[in-house]
């Protein structure tokens, strides 16, 4: 199964792979979580920022389409 992702450009990412991929990244993402907590950033300020930065890295033309 795939998921679609970013309406503007067609995202296709194989779930068992988007899956691994999350299990990888899970530690780091949660240490930045929680480093920027420590330096007095809200939880809601830092989830919207990654979510914007997430959204920045997306639409950066060249990486607009990908497929597995």
């Amino acid at each position: 199964m795939t998921k679609v992702l970013n309406s503007r450009a067609t995202i296709i990412v194989a779930a068992d792979r988007l899956n691994d991929c999350k299990d990888y990244l899970e530690t780091d993402f949660h240490q930045l979580i929680d480093h920027a907590l420590s330096v007095g950033w809200s939880i809601d300020e830092v989830v919207v920022a990654l979510s914007g930065l997430a959204e920045e890295e997306i639409s950066v033309p060249e990486r607009a389409v990908t497929f597995h």
